[in-house]
């Protein structure tokens, strides 16, 4: 099942896309781990995608092909 907060952040944006970032805003570091591993799995997946431009730059999530299935 999509974490409930993926889909609320394309929700809220209405865009295809967000930042990890603003995703992880006014987190603690538990809640930003299991955010990021939620998203390694889901991008396995293939629900999501995700592209960072630099080491250490912020991540921009997508839908992925499988999105709209769950």
């Amino acid at each position: 099942m999509l974490p409930f907060i993926f889909i609320q952040h394309f929700e809220q944006q209405g865009a295809k896309s967000f930042s990890f970032l603003s995703l992880c805003k006014n987190q603690n570091k538990k809640e930003v781990a299991e955010n990021f591993y939620s998203l390694l799995v889901l991008q396995k997946q293939r629900v999501i995608e995700v592209a960072q431009s630099a080491p250490y730059a912020d991540i921009i999530v997508t839908a992925g092909a499988k999105f709209h299935t769950l």
